[in-house]
């Protein structure tokens, strides 16, 4: 190509711009440069499109446009004779491939989503823009060359040797408005694209939003997460490299959350949300729920769970077993880390934490109840539970007239919400609406409770039915039942012991012609009643405090599996809760009229997939800086 235009070459320059333009070193970003153009175009005509979209438009546009652009500069600075154009071509080159990566993966998403093209297809597709990529790199950096430069003439043999002469050479030129303008935004675009590379493959600052790991992180902390030990997530794809270390337990992680749908769509908010985050150091968060809440994503949580294993907690112990290990075994390393009594800590750790779900009293309430129930018989109880509903059947039968006395007398000094639970109770029973048992859906310790239920059932004889199915004796436990199954036996049967005595208390203050003011200065119901607002108390707690066997059943973790909680116990939303929202839930599983409670309790496997990186260190604030342990 002959110049038709004279350079204004640098003093010291020994070759013409037509000869330099001619040389080898040259030639080779034009020709790298005609090489991409073909493949970018080649993979849009290979793609195919089962079906016209917005995203399919964008890839076409963008790929046409980057073939045109490379054409223009190619022609202007190899034709035109004009090299003070190649660094521009050169920046043009190197947003290119960020463009075409990110837009010829658009459709392949998007088709992928709505099925019209299986996995192979998708491989096939991928490969096509690696392959553009792979030759785009090449040229970007073959074009950076400072002998490339040369070969054009734009900087002299000394500056060719000599690096501080060829930055002294690019701050010595004069810059106008709009060069001053566009050298920042070309820097604000290279540190953006730098900052998603290494947010994607290197690491990556998170804020912690709540308290799941107090006191290893407060509300608020960043931990420094390293990513490249993890396998980085390739952009816009389900593929990622290989796990340089795999998890082990103690390990501290962030994890996407599962609870979210996976799309790319998804995706490509969360690497925007990561760059503004980055940018911002951690201050704005963009990707938000649709009600503009901020979603709980990542999560950081401890791995306390690894393949191969099957896990259960009971009463704040963890066990693991392995397969053909006897029986479950307290995992030791787990109390380095379980975190329950956060009022044991020192004044000024404690200080900094909003919410101490238990204090020094409730630790002493749970740790008795624990004692009572780990001593108890469950065939025992059982039967002193049967026996009980025979003594308060017998006496309704034989004392309903003394109920109704009771209400006579009483009725205008009673609380009307003790009134109000009567006749909700008594229709509800004779309407069978909401199902189940009626007194396994009362729950325990709301004050007065027995009080509306004895009422009703000298009213109900669907009540009584009820009553009687709730004292049944429950099936016999299975043979070498663990020691969750026992516990929860035992401790609905505690809750069903407390309600029916309250009930049997009532029904012998009635008979005896007591008044409210009786009721209320008995100091065995008192005795009871403040029983049950313990036996509330340890429920309200017990999914915190205990998980069935998982996986049940003959299954294990499997090879990727692992199973992950907060250090914080008592106030974590981890892998215990597969869902947010709470439901119903028998405590006994085995007992058909067993205590009903709302719980979101169910253990859900953590997918290797899902772990982002690596915990290493807190870097903020200065006051807590450090490694994690």
């Amino acid at each position: 190509m002959k110049s038709t235009r004279k350079s204004a070459a640098p003093a010291g320059k020994n070759a013409s711009p037509a000869a330099a333009l001619e040389s080898g070193k040259a030639r080779l970003p034009a020709i790298l440069a005609l090489v991409w153009t073909a493949s970018i175009v080649a993979a849009l005509l290979l793609s195919g499109c089962p079906r016209f979209t917005v995203y399919y438009a964008v890839y076409a546009l963008a790929t046409l446009g980057l073939a045109a652009g490379e054409l223009v500069f190619l022609d202007a600075i190899y034709r035109r004779g004009r090299p003070e154009l190649f660094s521009a071509f050169k920046k043009f080159t190197g947003y290119g491939l960020v463009v075409h990566y990110v837009a010829c993966s658009l459709p392949r998403v998007d088709w992928s989503n709505l099925l019209l093209i299986g996995s192979g297809r998708v491989v096939f597709l991928f490969s096509l823009s690696v392959v553009s990529l792979a030759i785009g790199l090449a040229l970007f950096f073959s074009a950076s060359r400072p002998s490339v430069y040369a070969a054009l003439g734009l900087i002299t043999r000394e500056e060719l040797e000599d690096r501080s002469l060829r930055r002294a050479h690019r701050n010595a030129k004069k810059k106008g408005p709009l060069g001053i303008i566009l050298e920042w935004v070309d820097a604000l675009a290279f540190a953006a694209i730098a900052v998603i590379l290494v947010n994607i493959f290197i690491f990556q600052l998170y804020v912690v939003p709540s308290e799941s790991m107090v006191p290893v992180f407060l509300s608020g902390d960043r931990p420094f997460t390293a990513k490249f030990l993890a396998g980085p997530r390739i952009p816009l794809t389900d593929w990622r490299l290989p796990f340089a270390r795999l998890p082990k337990r103690g390990d501290v992680v962030t994890i996407a959350n599962p609870r979210y749908p996976e799309n790319h769509h998804v995706d490509l908010k969360k690497y925007l949300s990561q760059l503004v985050s980055m940018v911002t150091f951690t201050a704005v968060n963009i990707d938000k729920l649709p009600d503009g809440s901020p979603k709980a994503d990542p999560l950081v949580k401890r791995i306390v769970g690894v393949p191969g294993e099957k896990l259960m907690m009971v009463d704040d112990v963890l066990y693991a077993k392995r397969a053909g290990d006897s029986g479950f075994a307290p995992v030791a390393a787990d109390r380095a880390y379980s975190q329950v009594d956060l009022w044991k800590l020192p004044d000024a750790e404690r200080a900094h934490i909003a919410t101490i779900p238990i204090d020094q009293s409730i630790r002493t309430m749970l740790t008795a109840i624990d004692r009572r129930k780990n001593a108890a018989d469950p065939a025992a109880l059982g039967a002193a539970l049967a026996a009980t509903v025979s003594r308060i059947e017998t006496e309704l039968a034989r004392d309903r007239p003394g109920v109704a006395s009771f209400e006579a007398r009483q009725l205008p000094r009673l609380n009307q919400l003790v009134v109000s639970a009567r006749d909700s109770l008594v229709s509800g029973a004779q309407a069978g609406d909401q199902g189940g048992n009626a007194l396994s859906r009362m729950g325990v310790g709301e004050r007065d409770e027995d009080l509306p239920l004895t009422l009703a059932l000298a009213r109900s004889g669907r009540l009584r039915t009820e009553l009687a199915a709730y004292g049944a004796t429950p099936p016999a436990l299975a043979s070498g039942a663990d020691a969750y199954t026992r516990g929860t036996r035992v401790f609905d049967l505690l809750i069903k012991t407390n309600l029916l005595a309250r009930i049997e208390r009532d029904l012998q203050l009635m008979a005896s012609g007591a008044t409210i003011e009786n009721f209320l200065a008995d100091k065995e119901r008192s005795a009871l009643e403040t029983e049950a607002g313990d036996l509330l108390t340890y429920l309200r707690l017990y999914d915190f405090r205990n998980f069935p066997e998982f996986p049940a059943g003959s299954g294990y973790l499997g090879p990727h599996q692992y199973f992950a909680m907060g250090d914080n116990r008592y106030n974590s939303l981890d892998f215990r809760f597969k869902h947010e929202r709470p439901g119903i839930r028998s405590l006994d599983g085995t007992d058909p009229s067993s205590i009903l409670y709302v719980s979101n309790l169910e253990p859900f496997a953590l997918d290797r997939r899902f772990i982002e990186g690596y915990a290493l260190f807190r870097i903020w604030p200065p006051s807590r800086i450090g490694a994690i342990k």
